[in-house]
């Protein structure tokens, strides 16, 4: 693979970002970002984008009675009907009604 143009360079960030090329090009992208003020400009602006995407967009986990409840359900046999405990119940509508 040869030497590739800013264009290229550019188009190959996310991937680069993502480790989704492979070693050759990884090499030519660094070797390009070191000899690259813009290209390098560019890397570092799509870095901080992706992370802060990653700090503000990350799922909170649910309350643990309520995965623990999910998860036995999931774990119930086929076509049967499960009971929640009326305290769980209780701690659900709880949260749902503190959350909204």
């Amino acid at each position: 693979m040869d030497c590739l143009n800013c264009f290229e360079i550019t188009a190959r960030l996310h991937m680069y970002i993502d480790r989704e090329l492979n070693s050759e090009e990884i090499a030519i992208v660094q070797e390009h970002l070191e000899d690259c003020p813009s290209c390098e400009c560019r890397f570092h602006f799509d870095m901080r984008i992706k992370r802060l995407v990653h700090e503000r967009c990350t799922i909170q986990h649910a309350p643990q009675h309520l995965r623990e409840a999910v998860m036995r359900l999931a774990h119930a046999p086929a076509g049967t009907y499960a009971e929640l405990d009326p305290e769980l119940v209780k701690e659900i509508k709880a949260d749902l009604k503190g959350g909204g």
